[in-house]
């Protein structure tokens, strides 16, 4: 049972930090960038992660010119890629054990 706990509290813990970077990028990208934001359509609430994955969206987003943005970008690709990391991990983990067990 602390095992469960211990990967579900990292699990809570690297979500948060996602949702934390993804919010920073994306206020950045709206301060510092109000050209390509606009150009986006000033996305609010839900519809902004689909739009900044978007093809149009992507293809924008490229054309940041800003130092700040251009460094919280390749933070969030880092973070998102470590929960994603992380999940498979967990999964892979479980398959094996329980496979073996």
């Amino acid at each position: 049972m602390s095992i469960f706990i211990v990967l579900v509290s990292i699990w809570a813990l690297l979500m948060f930090r996602s949702g934390i970077v993804e919010y920073k990028y994306y206020q950045s990208v709206k301060t510092f960038e109000p050209d390509i934001w606009q150009k986006l359509g000033s996305p609010k609430f839900i519809k902004i992660p689909f739009v900044f994955v978007s093809p149009k969206g992507s293809k924008l987003l490229r054309e940041v010119s800003n130092k700040t943005v251009c460094e919280l970008a390749i933070k969030h690709r880092q973070v998102g890629i470590q929960f994603l990391a992380y999940v498979v991990l967990v999964l892979v983990f479980s398959i094996v054990y329980f496979k073996i067990a």
